[in-house]
């Protein structure tokens, strides 16, 4: 279970690895690899679920689909919650 919340945080954690982390390491393998503008939020998903698996291991919790349910959960999180706002208020209507 903590691996899971792990993963949702480093999910949710995402758009904040986009310019200090993703961004340096684009420049740094642009000159062998392409990587598009387009791309740098997959880039910064796949870093911040890197860092939830080094935290999982050095915590010793957590399974391969815990951290991929999370991590896709905290990703789209603040989506989710608007949906669900939205779905609470069209009952209340």
């Amino acid at each position: 279970m903590f691996g899971f919340l792990i993963a949702m945080a480093a999910g949710a954690a995402t758009p904040l690895f986009e310019a200090p982390v993703a961004r340096p390491i684009a420049r740094l393998l642009g000159a062998n690899v392409e990587i598009q503008d387009t791309e740098l939020r997959a880039l910064a998903f796949m870093i911040a679920m890197i860092v939830a698996a080094v935290l999982c291991s050095v915590f010793a919790s957590g399974s391969p689909l815990g951290l991929a349910v999370g991590g896709t959960l905290g990703y789209f999180i603040v989506r989710l919650s608007r949906w669900a706002q939205r779905a609470i208020e069209n009952k209340r209507s």
